[in-house]
């Protein structure tokens, strides 16, 4: 096959003509090309490259629409997304649809791109082979990462193994940095709620720490940087000791506060500053001692400080969340009001369960209506 530079620029001058973008689409396109062109110039029938550049850009294009059909959404699994934090996304293409364009591709190669070690950390060892999704180098590949924030356990923890992959390609991009934080706070309650591995929760949680901490130092005015960094660094915490879990609370304050002072429209913030208010005012007597001990003072949060701010979040957010529900039940139950907490108890429980984290809320809820409900009233 032929080697000419000026060749090989000529045919990756049309692929890039004709919309192929990097990866394992256009490495298909591009070698086939590259086939044909060598047969062309064996032959010298120069003249019929051009027929057979025009009939690659039209089954590019039908194979364009069968792949990105416009205002469709593919599903990702059999399990209906709910709407978090985030908007709604677009979902990653099918293995089947790749297959369609490529007979080379063997049929082990449907294998999930996730596999778990026996260790129970994750496995990525063919992600290069199975993604068939949009490409790394285009922003089209954030809508498919978000939406797979808002489905189940395995959609996150694939979001997670395209977000590290997406980092190599995209170094020091804000908007890969705080997303990677995210998922590993997402994975590092997937080990903690379905796998109850303490020691693995950890290390992931670090890890967000560590890219949302980044993302702050190259990106100090960005809200979303502070966000994760205040998530990352406060569930840190809740899995340390009592001094790391008061520190963690500090920092969680100190950069949730500088978010909402960047972006006062995020509903999410006030639901998050409203959780760090009901946590602060049911310290135990001995935390309290352990932080003023610390830093010479007690962190600030009363309870109905909490309701307001989570009641904010009900009212200027377009989603529910079973957490929120779940808190402002406690908070009444604190202030012992407990028809109140009954009925937000079950409206908790009337939200479909995503994830595993989901149904650890959903088991919480249950155990305090059936504590409560002897409260409500008929």
């Amino acid at each position: 096959m032929s080697t000419d530079p000026h060749w090989l620029k000529g045919v990756i001058a049309v692929a890039v003509g004709i919309g192929i973008t990097v990866g394992s689409v256009g490495v298909v396109f591009i070698t086939r090309l590259l086939e044909k062109k060598e047969k062309l110039l064996l032959k010298q029938e120069v003249d019929e490259l051009n027929i057979a550049i025009l009939d690659l850009q039209a089954e590019f294009k039908a194979l364009k629409k069968k792949i990105i059909k416009p205002g469709k959404r593919s599903a990702l699994s059999s399990s209906t997304s709910v709407t978090s934090e985030a908007s709604l996304y677009t979902a990653l293409g099918t293995d089947d649809e790749f297959h369609d364009m490529s007979s080379e591709n063997e049929e082990s190669q449907h294998s999930n791109i996730l596999n778990e070690n026996p260790d129970g950390s994750l496995s990525s060892e063919h992600f290069s082979e199975h993604y068939t999704g949009p490409s790394l180098l285009s922003d089209d590949i954030f809508d498919q990462v978000d939406e797979l924030f808002e489905g189940s356990d395995e959609d996150k923890l694939k979001a997670y193994e395209i977000l590290l992959h997406l980092n190599e390609e995209r170094t020091d991009d804000i908007e890969v940095l705080w997303r990677l934080a995210k998922s590993c706070q997402f994975v590092s309650k997937y080990y903690i709620a379905a796998k109850k591995n303490l020691e693995k929760s950890k290390s992931v949680i670090d890890e967000g720490v560590k890219w949302s901490k980044h993302a702050l130092e190259m990106y100090p005015g960005n809200c979303n940087a502070h966000k994760w960094f205040a998530i990352c660094s406060g569930a840190r915490g809740q899995l340390g000791s009592t001094k790391e879990k008061i520190e963690g609370g500090y920092i969680f304050q100190n950069h949730i506060n500088e978010a909402i002072k960047i972006n006062s429209r995020d509903p999410t913030l006030y639901y998050l500053k409203g959780k760090l208010e009901y946590e602060v005012a049911v310290l135990s007597s001995f935390d309290r001692r352990i932080a003023s001990w610390l830093y010479g003072e007690v962190p600030k949060g009363t309870i109905p400080e909490a309701i307001e701010l989570f009641l904010k979040f009900q009212r200027e957010s377009p989603i529910q969340l079973k957490d929120c529900h779940l808190h402002l039940a406690k908070c009444y139950i604190a202030k012992n009001e407990y028809e109140t907490a009954v009925n937000w108890l079950e409206q908790s429980l009337e939200l479909p369960a995503k994830d595993s984290e989901d149904k650890e809320t959903d088991s919480e809820a249950s155990q305090l209506l059936k504590k409560y409900l002897k409260y409500k009233k008929v």
